[in-house]
């Protein structure tokens, strides 16, 4: 009897804290409503919320947490996003065109077709993302960091990513015309049949890096790190090597 009666109060316990923890994790019903009708809502609570395809365009979201939120198709041009939390939420084809993001937390997102257009996003986290197809063109992500984050077959023409970590990110089949990567770290990063024609690249690290059949002519590879780096393939006609770390880099067919 006693250790049915145990039992029973330890069941309740773990019942209470887990309705504890659930209502702690839920959004804040005002702020849902302020943002949905347009009304700028800094330190909103939009956590687990269903923003999906909400107009949410030029709003002041600083400092909110969207942490598992559902933003799927919502528009959030021209919105202040700096130091908002995206963890674990989802993006899909959300619109973030000229955003202010900086310091933005986007690890661990599902953001396929999402439009990151001109958005400011130095400093951000985008680790462990999924952005397959997303667009950055001229977008900004001075020292962010984006480490294991898949970027596959995304856009990030006149982008810059300078000073930046992208460690054992997947860039595979993206475009990076004119993009700027100086002093990033591609270490074990998939850049395979990239299109980075005319990029800047100075003092970047692609050490063991992957980037047979990458298109690079033209760009500024001065002081670069290709030790270990995949180049089978690769086109670098025209391109500035003053200073490259070659190292024991794989070059078999490169065209130089």
């Amino acid at each position: 009897m006693k250790v049915f009666s145990l039992f029973a109060t330890l069941s309740i316990a773990a019942a209470a804290s887990m309705a504890a923890a659930s209502f702690a994790c839920a959004y804040n019903a005002d702020d849902v409503s302020a943002v949905t009708n347009g009304q700028d809502r800094p330190g909103a609570d939009l956590s687990n919320a269903d923003l999906s395809g909400a107009d949410l365009t030029g709003l002041n979201l600083t400092g909110a947490n969207l942490s598992n939120a559902d933003l799927s198709g919502a528009r959030l041009e021209r919105a202040v996003l700096t130091k908002a939390n995206f963890a674990n939420s989802n993006l899909k084809r959300a619109v973030f065109s000229e955003a202010q993001m900086t310091e933005a937390n986007l690890r661990n997102v599902e953001a396929p077709f999402s439009y990151f257009g001109h958005a400011i996003l130095a400093h951000s986290d985008l680790s462990d993302g999924n952005f397959f197809r997303a667009d950055f063109r001229g977008a900004t992500l001075t020292e962010s960091t984006g480490a294991s984050a898949v970027f596959q077959e995304a856009t990030f023409d006149k982008a810059n990513l300078s000073k930046s970590d992208f460690t054992f990110a997947n860039f595979s089949y993206s475009w990076l015309f004119q993009s700027n990567l100086s002093e990033s770290c591609f270490t074990g990063a998939n850049l395979y049949e990239v299109n980075g024609a005319e990029i800047k690249a100075q003092k970047a690290d692609f050490s063991s890096a992957k980037l047979g059949s990458a298109r690079l002519t033209g760009g500024d590879f001065t002081e670069a790190v290709f030790e270990k780096a995949v180049l089978d393939k690769a086109t670098l006609k025209g391109a500035v090597l003053k200073d490259v770390v070659w190292g024991t880099a794989f070059k078999e067919k490169a065209v130089f």
